[in-house]
């Protein structure tokens, strides 16, 4: 997938080894060793990024997110479709096929 494709709940997500996820003094952060950038995370962004690392789907996680979150259900796909498109153009995740 190219990073400015948008990326579906059948997508497949993966995490390239050169992207390191750290907890420090309570905030959450991503570390692309590559270009050495980092990125904040919000509790929900790290809830997120914590299932999809232990491998789960893009359809599970936004349906572990129903159960956790009382959010709108469109507002929360949109939200967590937009935070993966966001991820997959800085390079952070991988987005293949959907």
């Amino acid at each position: 997938m190219t990073p400015e494709a948008t990326p579906t709940l059948d997508c497949k997500v993966t995490i390239p080894d050169d992207v390191v996820f750290r907890e420090i003094a309570g905030e959450s952060v991503l570390l692309d060793l590559a270009s050495g950038e980092y990125y904040g995370l919000t509790a929900a962004g790290t809830r997120i990024w914590t299932l999809l690392v232990a491998g789960t789907g893009p359809a599970e996680v936004l349906s572990s997110l129903r159960r956790e979150y009382e959010a709108d259900e469109t507002v929360l796909r949109g939200d967590f479709l937009g935070l993966l498109g966001e991820l997959a153009s800085r390079g952070l995740v991988r987005i293949d096929g959907g």
